[in-house]
């Protein structure tokens, strides 16, 4: 058993019975100061019973779970997570409807221990968290099982809650459901701008060539966080029709928007975007000229180099750093030192 740091004396006495092999007597002794006066004692209680793994304990604990105190709340679902008992389900269940963020989060990390992920129920109703880390924990153990319950997780799509349907189009995405191309799109239209993004990344990833005339309707959406959304599913589909989308999405009103596309482009590394990167290292935006760099790096040639040489010169620091660091990439890309390659770029 691995109890870490210092302990009060009467736990570390029901430690040591343990250790000795007492086990029912050093149970015993913990279950008791599970109601002891001072919180320190419960907390460390609370911590050696589930490190002592006894299913017969999973009653005592259970009790607590309406404890005032969150942090015992928590170490409680901690503590019936490592136990592991299928009787412990029932109270980490109760304890997703639990005020506390913290709470719900350690019993949906205990549950999904326990179950493996199949406790569809418990997955569902935590997407629909308001503790972002509770709905992305959920999305996690989702997509290891969704290919158990595609029908089960498309018909999510359709749920009420924002955060269901959102959550269930990136667990389809995730998972490549071509299922759930129809249905996907669909959900462009979602009045939830935070659902129409995740509809929009997920169809990058299983939607291929045939969805981008709907992507690219979408790139008049006004919310800018959807545009990015967009961008980032055209890059996951790498096609010359895309990439003409994400240069012309260089030009947005939005930065973000625009640093994003000039990332996709890098990362699609064709030199046919080369034009549009280079206009981009004029972009008011420092964060979107570094990108450009950064992108020009793996999609750039001679002509970027000519571009960039300026740029070794320019008053900010991690300008010319990058500049530095993409004419180097580019000349070792054509198998050229940086002194070849900037007399080629001054002759062109």
């Amino acid at each position: 058993m691995m109890i870490k740091g210092s302990i009060s004396r009467r736990v570390r006495e029901a430690v040591e019975k343990y250790r000795a092999g007492r086990r029912r007597e050093a149970v015993l002794q913990l279950i008791y100061l599970l109601s002891d006066e001072e919180e320190r004692v419960r907390l460390e209680a609370i911590d050696a019973l589930g490190e002592i793994g006894d299913a017969d304990t999973v009653v005592e604990l259970s009790k607590l779970i309406g404890d005032k105190n969150s942090e015992v709340r928590v170490r409680v679902a901690h503590a019936l997570g490592k136990i592991g008992s299928v009787t412990a389900m029932n109270p980490l269940e109760k304890l997703l409807d639990d005020e506390n963020g913290d709470v719900r989060f350690a019993a949906l990390k205990s549950i999904v221990r326990i179950s493996g992920g199949s406790s569809l129920d418990a997955l569902i109703k935590a997407l629909g968290d308001e503790d972002e880390r509770v709905r992305v924990a959920a999305m996690e153990a989702l997509a290891k099982v969704a290919s158990r319950y595609p029908d089960k997780v498309v018909e999510l799509l359709r749920s009420e809650n924002w955060k269901v349907r959102a959550g269930a189009a990136r667990v389809l995405g995730e998972v490549c459901e071509t299922r759930a191309k129809d249905e996907l799109i669909m959900l462009l239209d979602d009045w939830d701008w935070r659902v129409r993004r995740e509809a929009a990344e997920a169809l990058g990833k299983i939607g291929g060539e045939e969805v981008i005339p709907y992507l690219s309707r979408m790139m008049q959406e006004k919310d800018a966080e959807v545009r990015v959304g967009i961008v980032k599913a055209l890059s996951s589909i790498g096609s010359p029709r895309a990439r003409e989308i994400l240069e012309e999405a260089l030009n947005d009103e939005d930065a973000r928007v625009r640093l994003w596309a000039a990332s996709a482009l890098g990362s699609m590394g064709s030199e046919e975007a080369e034009g549009a990167l280079i206009k981009s290292l004029s972009d008011d935006d420092m964060q979107v000229k570094l990108t450009a760099l950064r992108a020009l790096a793996r999609a750039g040639g001679v002509r970027a180099v000519k571009a960039i040489e300026p740029l070794r010169l320019h008053p900010d620091e991690s300008i010319r750093k990058e500049a530095e660091r993409a004419i180097k990439m580019i000349a070792l890309k054509h198998n050229m030192t940086v002194d070849e390659i900037l007399r080629k770029a001054r002759g062109a």
